[in-house]
């Protein structure tokens, strides 16, 4: 498959049964909302992904299993920078149409009910029966997003230079009235 044909809403349980995979690039631009944090031009960002769905033995149980990578330009909280943020994430996901079936899960598995909410709306990733596979790799990608992006080693900009806050040193308020004091007193 092509990125052009890279398939954004899926029946999970209609593909997991054909054993869908799908490896490719995609723009950076079609993540909106990680475009929205990233700074500069992201038209040459591209993301990796490599995803597959696969049936439990039972046939209700889908888990998506994908590695999605990529580096987002964000901007530096210390210099004001520019600085390029690696996101990488591998994970097994378990998509589920039941409640009944969370306790056949792991403690630790990470799971989605599809169809848990009637009221979905469109820009929701569910829906009773399809998944918008690419607003869930989104929310994988942007639980890796640093809250204070950061270089390892780079000089603060905005910071004052230690001679200019000697400089700013003003008079202790204290010591006029240290002095007034001692004037009533004599």
């Amino acid at each position: 498959m092509s990125a052009n044909t890279f398939p954004a809403q899926i029946e999970p349980f209609k593909w997991a049964e054909q054993g869908f995979t799908w490896s490719g690039t995609l723009p950076l631009s079609r993540f909106a909302r990680i475009a929205r944090e990233a700074v500069g031009s992201i038209d040459d960002q591209l993301i990796n992904i490599d995803c597959k769905l696969s049936m439990d033995a039972y046939h209700r149980i889908v888990w998506l299993d994908a590695r999605v990578e990529t580096k987002v330009p964000m901007e530096c909280q210390r210099c004001l920078e520019s600085v390029e943020i690696p996101l990488v994430s591998d994970f097994h996901l378990a998509l589920i149409d039941d409640e009944s079936l969370i306790e056949r899960l792991d403690e630790d598995a990470d799971f989605i009910v599809l169809g848990e909410s009637e009221s979905t709306t469109k820009g929701d990733y569910l829906t009773p029966s399809t998944i918008d596979l690419l607003a869930l790799l989104e929310d994988e990608l942007l639980l890796l997003l640093p809250l204070s992006p950061k270089h390892d080693a780079c000089e603060l900009k905005h910071q004052p230079a230690i001679q200019d806050i000697v400089e700013e040193k003003r008079d202790n308020p204290f010591e006029v009235l240290a002095s007034l004091k001692g004037k009533l007193n004599s």
